[in-house]
């Protein structure tokens, strides 16, 4: 494995890292808090939900926001579907692709700036180091993360942030396949929920062409090396 992968490789182990003990605390959490506690999430969950669906502004400035904080993006993307269903699909999905364009922006600088340097602390205690420089192949990575299923949304901005990719064209690789995946969900769910087939069909058109263009890249990766 070349030098350039393997810093690549630890730089992931780092980030699921983070992933793995938040997911933790969220357990022990539960575990302590017990059933109550778990209804106490639900029912604040529900709160939201109606909240947001009846006011599009808190659902986008939502989709801004939580999705740096580890919120998975596809139920607000659910909601938007759902908000899309009264005012419109594609208004829904030029808003969700915005507030996504937006989300990936502000986490892009938090990970190439603070948490950069809480990772790099915590390496210099091993043998283990960030790259001063990205990858060469880093392009190439950026597009197989983002075109991946299966892979958090905010894990790829971080990842890519502290790889210090650069911002331009972190742009040019992120906005159009996350405006691709995000209409895909919010066509699909629009159209559930509003019984329009054209819209079902549309957004999941979307997400099979992302998926396939995805398995094709990594396909070539995996032969050229």
């Amino acid at each position: 494995m070349s030098s350039g992968r393997k810093k690549f490789f630890y730089l992931l182990f780092g980030v699921v890292l983070i992933f793995v003990l938040l997911f933790g605390l969220y357990h022990i959490f539960l575990h302590y808090a017990g059933p109550q506690g778990k209804e106490i999430l639900v029912n604040y969950w529900n709160l939201i939900r109606n909240e947001l669906v009846t006011n599009g502004l808190w659902l986008f400035l939502c989709i801004c926001i939580l999705p740096g904080f580890v919120l998975p993006v596809a139920p607000l993307l659910t909601l938007a579907g759902l908000w899309g269903e009264e005012h419109g699909a594609w208004i829904a999905c030029f808003w969700c692709s915005l507030s996504l364009s937006v989300n990936m922006s502000w986490t892009y600088w938090i990970a190439r700036g603070p948490a950069r340097a809480i990772i790099s602390k915590v390496l210099s205690r091993s043998r283990f180091e960030l790259p001063n420089s990205p990858p060469k192949d880093l392009l190439e990575w950026s597009i197989i993360l983002r075109l991946t299923p299966g892979v958090p949304f905010i894990f790829s901005n971080y990842a890519l942030g502290m790889f210090k990719m650069p911002f331009k064209q972190y742009l040019l690789i992120s906005i159009p396949v996350l405006t691709v995946t995000a209409c895909g969900y919010v066509l699909a769910f629009a159209g559930f929920f509003g019984g329009q087939w054209q819209y079902i069909v549309s957004g999941l058109s979307l997400l099979i062409v992302s998926v396939i263009v995805g398995r094709i890249i990594l396909r070539k990766k995996n032969h050229a090396n």
